[in-house]
């Protein structure tokens, strides 16, 4: 998990410093095959940043950004939230935990650590639990993160044909967004990605 929080720490802090008037220049990419033919793909808006993404066949995390300001191109799609969404997918293996043992597990001492910025369990507070029969969706505040991004972010957690994936989409502090409307970006996200992988 340390890894996919230090790339969505890099993404961020990229993100919190384009500020200035974007070009029209080139196209940016939303989706990436691996070598199982798993496909990473963004939903509206949301393009792949390789600067900051590892897709590697084994772990792979892949970091999403506005189009507009990854291709810098202000004639590509934006998203409708502001922020960055980052994509970690675990390699094939033993069949992932159920969304209620994952529900378990966060809510849990070890598990808040694990999503604290700083590894403390004390900086994480769990605002909301959905636990359904396809994903796990956590909405949290972490008072460790980055300066410059927002404390509170969605995650959803889920099987993708064998693999265990995570998502999470980070907003950012001067651009804050309802609730709803980051709960409704996640689950698009979500659903792009298992449209995109039919089993």
């Amino acid at each position: 998990m340390q890894t996919f929080k230090a790339l969505a720490a890099a993404a961020l802090v990229a993100l919190t410093g384009c500020s200035s008037p974007m070009a029209v220049t080139r196209a940016a990419t939303s989706e990436i095959a691996l070598s199982d033919g798993t496909v990473i793909a963004g939903a509206n808006g949301w393009c792949i940043d390789p600067s900051v993404s590892r897709p590697a066949d084994d772990t792979a995390v892949v970091v999403l950004g506005s189009c507009a300001a990854i291709g810098q191109n202000a004639l590509a799609p934006t998203p409708d939230v502001p922020g960055v969404v980052t994509v970690s997918i675990e390699q094939p293996g033993a069949a992932a935990p159920t969304p209620e043992q994952l529900e378990s597990f966060f809510v849990s001492e070890t598990g808040r650590a694990a999503l604290a910025r700083d590894g403390n369990a004390s900086s994480v507070e769990i605002l909301e639990t959905s636990a359904d029969d396809d994903r796990l969706i956590l909405y949290t505040a972490d008072q460790s993160a980055l300066s410059g991004a927002s404390p509170r972010t969605w995650r959803a957690l889920f099987d993708l044909g064998g693999r265990f994936v995570s998502v999470s989409l980070y907003g950012l502090e001067d651009q804050p967004f309802e609730p709803e409307d980051g709960r409704a970006a996640l689950e698009a996200q979500v659903d792009h990605l298992i449209s995109v992988n039919p089993t």
